[in-house]
């Protein structure tokens, strides 16, 4: 009966992409069990969440943060002056173009192109900040292979798409030692950054700690990788 039905599906070509999200929308709670400590602390936005990060996790230390995802550079330029060690590096990467594909989310559709800035990078006056323009999938081999963290590591996805983010966690992999900080700023897309951290977890056999939220339900996370 079941394989009869799988057919019937498969033949008429349903493709809902909403009713895959709302029933996806479980493993989240599943996850929450297994991984969320009953005392994680929960922001009310990113930004005090970003605040506890650093206090924390980094404190007066110098910080090597890359950022994916990075629009118009709210994020980086954030985490900058959070930091102001002499010796911390940020680098953003981003096609600063829009979307390369079409975001599927709950809500809406995010079209191809959006958050698009024309190309231009965000003007952020410190030298410390150093934006990568292109895709992921052209840029990042190479700059992994010449880029050698020396201070903590803070890796900030806001990438969106599944494909984008399961990209980078695949190539950053091998400096992604244990004590890393990932964050996610949009976790509660389950069919994106959500599913590309579990699918990278089991291909790599990595293991983690949650380490903060923010409201609604996960809507950011940070975790540190074991």
């Amino acid at each position: 009966m079941r394989s009869r039905l799988k057919v019937a599906v498969a033949k008429a070509g349903i493709d809902n992409t909403r009713a895959d999200v709302l029933f996806n929308l479980a493993k989240v709670e599943t996850w929450r069990r297994r991984h969320v400590p009953a005392d994680c602390p929960t922001f009310a936005d990113r930004v005090r969440m970003y605040e506890y990060l650093h206090g924390e996790c980094i404190g007066d230390r110098a910080l090597d943060y890359l950022e994916f995802g990075v629009y118009e550079g709210g994020s980086i330029r954030c985490w900058a002056e959070l930091n102001r060690h002499r010796e911390s590096r940020f680098v953003g990467f981003d096609t600063f173009t829009g979307l390369p594909e079409q975001w599927h989310r709950i809500d809406a559709r995010m079209q191809a192109g959006a958050f698009d800035t024309g190309g231009a990078v965000p003007q952020i006056d410190d030298d410390r900040v150093a934006f990568v323009p292109g895709l992921f999938q052209d840029t990042l081999g190479g700059f992994v292979a010449d880029f050698t963290p020396r201070a903590p590591l803070v890796v900030h996805c806001d990438a969106d798409l599944y494909s984008s983010t399961l990209f980078v966690l695949s190539k950053c992999d091998d400096i992604l030692a244990p004590g890393s900080i990932v964050v996610f700023d949009e976790f509660s897309s389950v069919l994106n950054e959500f599913a590309a951290l579990a699918d990278y977890c089991n291909a790599y056999r990595r293991e983690y700690d949650v380490l903060a939220a923010t409201a609604p339900y996960f809507a950011q996370v940070a975790i540190r990788l074991r």
